[in-house]
């Protein structure tokens, strides 16, 4: 049997195990059930139970780590084969709040802190050699890295010049993001800077972003999961829809099993605070909106998350918006159905119509937000893609992804659903 802590700040908030077969489970501490500062991992764990067993722990724990092709390198050069492996060695520093280590304490640094520059050089040269950059920063001492999903990432501390990593347990601040090296991917840190900031323009809530310059541009992101005060940096727990709803990255997809926009609507309505369920429901109307406009179709349900504030649930900051229509090789079909169909040039009139009866919400509220969406867009759109071309002369796709929303608004207007 082997054991893993997990901490929030300096309590012990249980014991993640791995059995002989390879099992795992996890026992909230008995501490942290009478601690004034108690809060469950997820809403899959809910702290009237002590033990879960292997799904629902992995639901959570898994959904901590990185995916795909990042993970099998790792994996390969590291050593590491399991989720537990990960945890073990990468654990310091997840999104959210908490801190998996085999260590049987820990304090984590807060205020000023030593902390380590990244050797960016070595950053560069493995992007040109189309080598993952979190092989980089896991060579490095303290080693962070834990940072969900596919995309080739590392959390750092970023002040405006350097990139750092902290020690001490300290929190990051930023998470910054590599070009995608896949074929028939170009400029991924263009894409995803653009759609940020189109969605900022339209009014979804997004947090902090920036491209850094150098030999690669960087895609730079501050972290909504922390907040700073008088005495240093401090993490806010989060939970993302698959750890809320006990699923695994791989059922992510609402084709391979994971949740449905239906499901998502009635998690965040039975689950934010009382004073924000309107405006939530409204805000992931509006995300929905979006990401079928600008050709998001990794809209998943890992890329919506709760972040916990007083002791309550509140939407967090929409994040991993990206034009993925732009281009062929990826998956062609929306992350959800909408209606019964989510071939995006099916999608019309019927389907926006079963969608709100699914919600159970009032006749045309989608359609009218969708409409509204979308006059927002158009507004925006064309303005700052150039701006971001002018300001980077090497950008070309927010130009070419304002034309392909172009085209799909035509699609949707075709279809009725506009």
């Amino acid at each position: 049997m082997r054991s893993l802590n997990v901490f929030y700040e300096s309590q012990l908030v249980g014991r993640m195990k791995e059995d002989d077969e390879l099992v795992y489970s996890f026992e909230y501490a008995d501490s942290w059930l009478a601690s004034g500062n108690r809060f469950a991992l997820s809403l899959a764990m809910p702290m009237t139970q002590k033990v879960f067993g292997n799904r629902i722990t992995r639901s959570f724990f898994e959904n901590l780590l990185p995916e795909g092709e990042v993970r099998e390198h790792l994996q390969s050069t590291r050593g590491i084969a399991s989720d537990f492996d990960f945890l073990e060695h990468y654990g310091r520093d997840c999104a959210g709040a908490i801190i998996v280590t085999d260590q049987p304490a820990f304090v984590p640094g807060v205020g000023p802190t030593k902390a380590v520059p990244i050797d960016m050089e070595r950053v560069y040269a493995a992007i040109s050699d189309h080598q993952p950059v979190a092989d980089v920063i896991a060579e490095m001492d303290p080693g962070y890295l834990s940072l969900a999903g596919a995309q080739d990432k590392f959390p750092a501390i970023y002040d405006g010049t350097t990139f750092l990593l902290p020690t001490q347990g300290a929190p990051t601040t930023h998470i910054v993001k590599a070009p995608i090296q896949r074929s028939g991917v170009k400029e991924s840190v263009y894409n995803e800077y653009y759609c940020m900031e189109l969605a900022r323009a339209v009014g979804l809530s997004v947090p902090k972003c920036s491209l850094v310059g150098g030999p690669h541009t960087l895609f730079v992101v501050e972290r909504y999961d922390r907040y700073a005060d008088d005495s240093g940096v401090h993490r806010i727990h989060q939970q993302d829809f698959c750890q809320a709803q006990g699923i695994t990255s791989a059922s992510k997809y609402e084709d391979k099993g994971g949740p449905s926009l239906r499901q998502n609507y009635q998690l965040i309505s039975d689950n934010v605070r009382p004073d924000g369920i309107i405006s939530s429901v409204q805000a992931f109307l509006d995300w929905i909106a979006f990401n079928l406009i600008i050709g998001n179709n990794d809209s998943h349900s890992k890329n919506i998350s709760f972040l916990l504030r007083g002791g309550q649930n509140e939407l967090a900051p929409f994040y991993d918006l990206v034009s993925t229509a732009i281009y062929p090789k990826l998956k062609p079909t929306f992350a959800f159905k909408i209606g019964d169909r989510n071939e995006f040039s099916k999608i019309g009139a019927n389907q926006i119509k079963q969608l709100e009866e699914s919600l159970e919400i009032r006749p045309a509220t989608f359609q009218r937000r969708l409409a509204s969406i979308s006059e927002k867009v158009i507004a925006a759109k064309d303005h700052l893609a150039k701006e971001v071309c002018a300001t980077h002369s090497e950008a070309k796709i927010p130009l070419r992804i304002s034309e392909l929303i172009n085209t799909r608004l035509r699609s949707l207007k075709a279809q009725g659903a506009l």
